[in-house]
């Protein structure tokens, strides 16, 4: 009994030198998480001499390191206060790129902007700058409403309440290119104007509703200043839309009264059937190919009187996702 048991003490032993000897590693080295990071390449970017986003042009980064580390680069305009972050691991920063895109508001022309390389957990920051030539063109990823550049792509709408409805033109307010909407009006439990934008019949070529997104920029530091965006249908094809016949929709938000430019984005299932003024409900489906018209109001959140209104710039429909 005494062999017996011995010898099971001998083969478990055994197993036991075999299991600690194994090679296999579930995960990376433990030198490559908690080595040293030592940038044995600089950072910088392919675009020294400023980039043309207008031209799709995009700016490429390079950077290498000992480790394989979590890094962020953080993009700011000088100018605009906007902002882009990219966020990666690796060794390095290749196919690292960046098309002028941004987190809030858009970067502009001839801006500088700041770019700064760091790590998690580490104290180590790389810096460098790039001059923006030339404004990216949004316009391909969905339905451009109006810039305010083009007269001719939207109309204005005054009301008795109005009190300003001017498109200013001034690069360095403006959010993209050169125009923006001044709109405001005084009263109580009503409107005060609006941008009016004709569409053509199946001119938004996104068929379903829940993948369409409405997008605009809004500046204001008038408390209580919202937006209405009202859609008008075409149901019957006549070429306009017809009260009680064609069906209206609508979607309202309140603004931030922060004085300074906010993107609002909403999807275009937030919006309902307008029943009010004499509209009313035909079958109660949004039906994106017959959209011919749409408003964007500028309006109250309450109803109690006061002065309300707001800069507006560059509304876009996007496909997919928000702008």
């Amino acid at each position: 009994m005494v062999k017996n048991f011995n010898f099971i003490t001998v083969i478990f032993i055994f197993l036991l030198l075999i299991s600690c000897g194994k090679e296999d590693y579930i995960g990376p080295p433990i030198e490559a998480q908690f080595g040293e990071l030592i940038i044995q390449e600089p950072f910088s970017s392919d675009k020294p001499v400023g980039v043309d986003f207008s031209l799709n042009d995009t700016v490429r980064f390079f950077s290498e390191f000992s480790i394989s580390a979590n890094f962020n680069i953080n993009i700011s305009g000088r100018n605009s206060g906007a902002n882009f972050t990219i966020s990666g691991t690796g060794k390095n920063l290749s196919n690292v790129f960046w098309a002028g895109n941004s987190d809030n508001i858009f970067f502009k022309q001839y801006e500088w902007c700041d770019v700064v390389l760091s790590f998690d957990n580490s104290d180590t920051t790389l810096s460098d700058s790039i001059l923006i030539l030339g404004e990216r063109d949004f316009s391909n990823l969905g339905y451009l409403l109006t810039s305010y550049e083009d007269p001719s792509e939207y109309g204005l709408v005054n009301s008795q309440n109005t009190t300003q409805l001017q498109v200013l033109n001034n690069s360095s307010i403006a959010i993209h290119g050169n125009n923006f909407l001044d709109i405001s009006g005084e009263g109580s439990n009503t409107y005060f104007g609006a941008t009016r934008i004709s569409i053509l019949l199946g001119g938004i070529s996104e068929p379903n509703k829940s993948n369409i997104f409405f997008n605009g920029f809004f500046k204001s530091d008038l408390n209580g200043s919202a937006v209405v965006v009202k859609m008008f249908e075409d149901e019957n094809n006549d070429g306009s839309y017809d009260q009680g016949i064609d069906e209206a929709w609508t979607y309202k938000f309140t603004l931030n009264s922060n004085g300074v430019w906010n993107k609002e984005s909403f999807n275009f299932d937030n919006f309902t059937v307008d029943q009010t003024a004499g509209n009313v409900q035909i079958d109660g489906n949004l039906n994106v190919g017959n959209i011919i018209r749409l408003d964007v109001v500028c309006s109250q959140n309450g109803n109690s009187f006061g002065n309300f209104g707001y800069f507006v710039d560059y509304l876009i429909l996007t496909y997919n996702s928000s702008l």
